[in-house]
């Protein structure tokens, strides 16, 4: 029988139930300690009294299956004696909040996959425009949109109250006190109070801890839905999802095997219907009989950006000390080179930009992260079939590129420089049409080609960006210049976009 054994800064039996942190930091924490198992056993018998679902869930995980039911509460619960979230209840030293770090103990590479997945730095939010309409635009001092809505999703900066001399305030209980405004959350970005980025339970879910869970595409869409990442709309509206809602759960003819505990193989555990899972993350078998590795990297096979004003193909250029970065182009550095590149850095509870230079170690192009990807459609779909749907979602992203975002936003920079808006962008209604145009409706007609939803990428698509570009964003536009004495600057400005044969339609019907 394998023994997990990790630091925890805990005693013998001894020092257990002593109601204060142990001395010594270097024992080791077994899962056939004797003193481990009736640690777990007591919180248990007390915890079926007080949070009887919370222990059903438990018991019916695969932590409580392994090991003979020896990794329990403790186990996951066991804080350091000088982890500043620790607190003595009912005699033994433990924390509330639990990070990726903890998991890590046991789960290495999918901890070590998912620190650098955009998943862990989904907390970037804050430092973005999208924070800027949560925590003020639509809050007041509160910050109450953003708590309630960001950042459940994108993550917070889980803060610990505490006194004047900086002592952490614990309740009733003894336990200590998190800011209300930033816990609980299970954001997917969190930023924990130990320093590491990620949610190991915005997906995989508390106590019980399912992969079958984690694999299905409503827990995807706690997140990925609405107008600005429309994927489970998209993805139920197309034939993947048809297929998917039309099957069984269970494992046999045109059936998921969706809650098969372990490995979940497509060719092998399955074959009726990818979830998101299966495309971004899964395991498939191969022509000859191998089986590829599953990531907790979400973006290993995502070969363009489909977030940005405009999309750009991106490499995944790593550096030494561990950053990974997506750098655009065609003309990815090799490894060896000095790069600079973009970092973020937590300051306070605040994301600050700052640039610096490292040594590149490893690059993985966007041809190479499409080939991986493309490896998952062949296990259903033909070379004509996969070549041919890629050619489809390229052409619409670049229409979308060049027809409207690129001319849109040239035509924006032009207005901030000549001083027909100023920031921030949600002062005047030009911002907000072009920020609506990439932000809403361009993603949704890119996400929507990705995930072979045709309602999404036309309707409420790039029909939508047409309505905003023709009849808001350029309107607008005269308007703004016409107040400004610039009239002549942009109507040159937008006689020049609208003599391109694109929209020569526009221009043909003399507006």
């Amino acid at each position: 029988m394998k023994h997990w054994r990790w630091a925890t800064g805990l005693a013998l039996a001894a020092t257990l139930f002593s109601g204060r942190a142990p001395a010594t930091t270097t024992t080791s924490k077994d899962v056939t300690s004797t003193a481990i198992q009736e640690e777990n056993v007591k919180c248990i018998n007390c915890h079926l009294k007080e949070n009887n679902a919370l222990v059903q869930q438990w018991k019916n995980s695969p932590h409580a299956a392994a090991q003979d039911g020896q990794i329990g509460c403790f186990n996951c619960h066991a804080a350091e004696p000088d982890d500043p979230l620790g607190y003595t209840h009912e005699g033994a030293f433990i924390k509330t909040v639990q990070s990726p770090r903890d998991c890590a103990f046991c789960h290495e590479e999918e901890a070590k996959q998912m620190e650098s997945s955009h998943h862990a730095t989904a907390g970037l939010i804050m430092a973005s425009l999208d924070n800027v309409l949560g925590e003020v635009v639509c809050s007041m001092d509160s910050g109450a949109d953003a708590a309630s809505g960001c950042w459940q999703c994108h993550g917070s900066v889980v803060r610990v109250l505490t006194d004047g001399s900086g002592k952490a305030l614990l309740n009733e209980n003894q336990a200590v006190m998190f800011d209300p405004a930033t816990y609980p959350n299970s954001g997917i970005g969190r930023v924990n109070p130990d320093g590491t980025l990620g949610s190991c339970n915005a997906c995989h879910g508390k106590h019980s801890f399912l992969s079958s869970r984690a694999r299905q595409p409503e827990n995807c869409g706690k997140c990925h839905l609405g107008p600005d990442h429309p994927q489970l709309e998209s993805y139920r509206e197309s034939k993947h999802g048809i297929a998917y809602y039309s099957s069984v759960r269970e494992r046999g003819m045109n059936g998921m095997n969706i809650l098969k505990s372990g490995k979940w193989v497509l060719g092998k555990d399955y074959y009726t219907a990818p979830t998101c899972a299966t495309c971004h993350m899964g395991s498939t078998l191969k022509a000859d009989g191998s089986v590829t590795a599953n990531t907790h990297n979400v973006g290993d096979r995502i070969s363009w950006n489909l977030r940005e004003p405009v999309s750009r193909k991106l490499n995944r250029v790593t550096f030494a000390g561990g950053d990974q970065v997506d750098m655009p182009g065609d003309n990815p550095p090799m490894v060896g080179m000095e790069r600079r590149y973009e970092k973020y850095v937590l300051a306070g509870d605040k994301w600050e930009k700052r640039e610096v230079t490292g040594e590149v170690t490893e690059v993985k192009t966007w041809e190479m992260r499409r080939e991986e990807m493309q490896i998952v459609c062949k296990q259903c779909h033909g070379v004509q079939v996969v070549g041919n749907f890629y050619k489809q979602f390229d052409e619409l992203v670049v229409t979308y590129n060049e027809k409207f975002a690129k001319p849109a936003r040239k035509l924006f920079d032009l207005a901030r420089s000549e001083g027909l808006v100023e920031d921030p962008l949600f002062d005047s209604k030009l911002g907000w049409a072009w920020w609506e145009l990439w932000h809403h409706e361009g993603r949704t007609a890119r996400v929507g080609a990705s995930k072979m939803a045709p309602d999404y990428t036309h309707w409420h698509g790039l029909y939508e960006v047409a309505e905003n570009f023709y009849h808001e964003f350029l309107p607008e536009l005269r308007r703004l210049a016409a107040a400004k004495g610039k009239q002549a600057v942009f109507d040159e400005a937008i006689a020049k976009v609208l003599t391109a044969p694109e929209h020569q339609w526009f221009k043909d019907s003399g507006r």
